[in-house]
């Protein structure tokens, strides 16, 4: 197949728009062939993505970033839908482990507002486009979605990468709360069991805390970094190129 790497997303996300998630995954699967991956965080929306990959017959490729500093319950899960759908699940390292990152900085980097980017560009972002780069033309799917707020707010259903020379496709960016939910209970999905345990938003440990009643989902995400108002400090790792621009 020909990959259509001149694909102007102006046009397209109007036609994307009316579709339903699965029909825009694959209307990306039938231009972009296998160069179409899943990036999965092991959180609610990654459940329901490996599952319409699953339901949906996909072998494409679904991306892990072991960045080391995992909750135990994250790889039991993503092991746990291995087992169960049988996906096509690659895990990525980055090229250090922690022990020689932390010798190299001469510091654990999450530790300070200064160090942060760096840890999540050395764990996350670099495995992830070294990796993309392999491919013709790389598409993304993420679980992004609108109702999370901040710069997700007017998240595009396709966005360009430059990273890659590819693009990010959010199929879910127009799903509620409760549509998420209801996916989950439809098809018994396993969830994170730390979702339970008041964390709404999960990654890495050091980074991740429980969120109080009231606070903003996103709040338990580099607790330790931000100072009393809750909107200053880190608030995404920028692996996804549209919460940040890229590193």
């Amino acid at each position: 197949m020909i990959h259509d790497t001149r694909i102007d997303c102006r046009q397209a996300n109007p036609l994307l728009q009316p579709l339903g998630a699965r029909e825009r995954i694959l209307w990306a699967r039938d231009i972009f062939a296998d160069d179409l991956v899943l990036l999965s965080s092991m959180q609610r929306t990654a459940g329901v993505l490996m599952h319409m990959f699953h339901d949906l017959g996909l072998p494409n490729e679904i991306l892990f970033l072991d960045t080391g500093y995992h909750f135990f319950e994250t790889l039991r899960l993503r092991d746990d839908y291995v087992r169960r759908y049988r996906l096509n699940m690659i895990t990525l390292y980055p090229e250090i482990t922690t022990e020689e990152q932390e010798a190299r900085h001469g510091k654990k980097l999450f530790t300070c507002v200064d160090g942060q980017p760096e840890c999540c560009r050395l764990r996350k972002e670099a495995p992830l486009v070294a990796y993309l780069k392999s491919k013709q033309t790389p598409i993304i799917v993420n679980g992004l979605r609108r109702q999370e707020g901040g710069r997700r707010a007017q998240l595009p259903i396709l966005s360009p990468d430059p990273r890659t020379g590819g693009y990010q496709l959010s199929p879910l960016c127009d799903w509620t709360d409760e549509q998420v939910q209801g996916y989950v209970s439809e098809h018994a999905l396993t969830t994170h069991p730390l979702h339970a345990q008041g964390y709404p938003s999960i990654g890495c440990y050091p980074c991740t805390t429980p969120v109080r009643p009231g606070e903003d989902p996103r709040a338990g995400r580099w607790r330790h970094l931000r100072p009393t108002d809750a909107e200053a400090g880190p608030q995404y790792c920028n692996v996804n190129f549209t919460d940040g621009g890229g590193i």
